[in-house]
């Protein structure tokens, strides 16, 4: 199961943490909190990937629509702290590169 909490806001941008499996129901789940988020007015959001232990293709699917909804609302959405399996995946599916992949989590 997923879990997905907003840690912190400030002006700038949102810092939402991510914790479990980024597939199926969960990349659901991520994504329509992030409709929320964006919804309520929050146009730069950094998802912290610390605590995701396995990304599938729903998951990048989920990362990709993100980052389209978040474009459209004049935003962005970043990726920060993904462990060593869900960096490759995201690196393969060119999103490290596309959404700005960073070790450590900052907003």
């Amino acid at each position: 199961m997923l879990e997905v909490t907003v840690t912190e806001s400030s002006p700038a941008s949102t810092l939402v943490t991510v914790s479990g499996e980024l597939a199926g129901p969960g990349a659901e789940r991520l994504l329509a909190r992030l409709d929320r988020l964006l919804d309520q007015g929050h146009r730069y959001v950094v998802l912290d990937l610390t605590g995701v232990t396995f990304c599938d293709s729903s998951g990048v699917s989920s990362l990709v629509r993100g980052h389209a909804r978040a474009s459209a609302a004049a935003g962005g959405l970043r990726l920060s702290g993904a462990s060593a399996q869900v960096t490759k995946v995201l690196e393969l599916s060119g999103l490290a590169r596309m959404l700005g992949l960073k070790s450590t989590v900052d907003i």
